[in-house]
């Protein structure tokens, strides 16, 4: 999972952002999301974003679509749908 999150980070251009934290979790099978990126957590300067996944067999398109969020979030704030779902399937993930 940490390697496909760097390689999405790299293609989307914020694997040098400074002052970020992003932990990739698993998301417990009792909910019915693929994926959910959490609202950043601010200290000391530093940026912390938790991400959850569902581990299945759509893991890593997930991962995609919410590495997209994170790129939003870190860039200007707004979460975009529409953008996400068509770059999680442009993105390269294997």
């Amino acid at each position: 999972m940490l390697d496909k999150a760097t390689s999405l980070a790299e293609q989307l251009n914020i694997a040098d952002e400074e002052g970020v934290t992003v932990y990739i979790k698993r998301l417990p099978p009792s909910f019915k999301q693929k994926g959910i990126i959490e609202f950043p957590r601010y200290f000391k300067e530093e940026t912390h974003i938790d991400i959850y996944i569902k581990y299945d067999s759509e893991r890593y398109v997930t991962l995609a679509h919410e590495m997209v969020h994170l790129r939003q979030v870190i860039t200007d704030g707004v979460l975009d749908e529409n953008e996400a779902y068509t770059l999680e399937k442009t993105l390269k993930i294997d």
